[in-house]
């Protein structure tokens, strides 16, 4: 087992590590409260107690802790974090480029385009990666189309495959300008082992960072609220299971 787990993804190495902490964790506290109050009750209990503990765990990630009283507090989005702030590819061609999202984009490289100023210089960057990260991908689709093996990226150099990274796409006379108030950034690009020269245009996404958090947040009330009147029923079926009937005659001290 600890071999099969060595040699398989990250993702699946996630997935068996959540399975197991549930099982282990979830699964022995449910063990315990079924002993003592049986399956369906035992269950409800931990439902209950588990999407109660998740409401306010996830409004702790989706709203942070406030100073108060003298606490410290936390950040908000201190929890599973979503879509961060990143530069998304719209457009890409050899040629003239044309987009119905950014008109801006068929005036590259003339004004308003202009060159990275002091406080873009530290973007250029990250837009040259995620550029040659989309360049790369576009290439792996167009090789597997044109039955061409790619040599992976991991192991010594091969002879018959076509390497390739996004160091194989040099990025250069990138350019940047706005769009309704939208960062929008342009730059050329080509294949340094052969190709036409590809104008590549990406905007400033946003991103979504509490998503994760607002969906837990969300599933977990409604959760709660479903098991909660079940919970209820049940408990009062058990207290009239529990006392039920009438006290057997008292005949006085023995």
């Amino acid at each position: 087992m600890k071999g099969i787990l060595a040699d398989a993804p990250i993702f699946w190495k996630g997935i068996v590590v959540i399975v197991c902490a549930f099982v282990l964790f979830i699964g022995s506290v449910y063990l315990l409260l079924s002993a003592v109050f049986g399956l369906r009750m035992g269950y409800l209990v931990l439902a209950v107690s588990f999407f109660g503990w998740m409401i306010l765990l996830s409004l702790l990630w989706t709203l942070g802790q406030p100073k108060f009283l003298g606490v410290t507090g936390t950040l908000a989005n201190l929890g599973p974090r979503g879509t961060e702030k990143h530069w998304q590819v719209y457009a890409a061609g050899s040629g003239q480029v044309t987009s119905s999202r950014f008109v801006v984009t068929a005036q590259y490289p003339n004004p308003p385009w202009h060159s990275p100023r002091a406080i873009e210089k530290p973007s250029v960057s990250s837009v040259s990666s995620a550029m040659q990260k989309y360049l790369v991908a576009q290439a792996l689709d167009q090789f597997a189309r044109q039955k061409q093996r790619v040599c992976p990226t991991l192991g010594p150099p091969q002879s018959n495959c076509v390497t390739l990274d996004p160091t194989t796409f040099i990025i250069q006379d990138v350019r940047f300008t706005s769009s309704n108030g939208t960062p929008v950034v342009g730059a050329r690009s080509f294949f340094t082992l052969g190709g036409p020269e590809v104008t590549v245009f990406a905007y400033r996404d946003s991103g979504n960072v509490p998503v994760y958090s607002i969906g837990f947040l969300g599933m977990s009330i409604v959760a709660f609220l479903i098991h909660l009147p079940f919970l209820d029923r049940a408990e009062r079926k058990r207290r009239e299971f529990l006392t039920g009937g009438t006290a057997p005659p008292w005949y006085g001290p023995a």
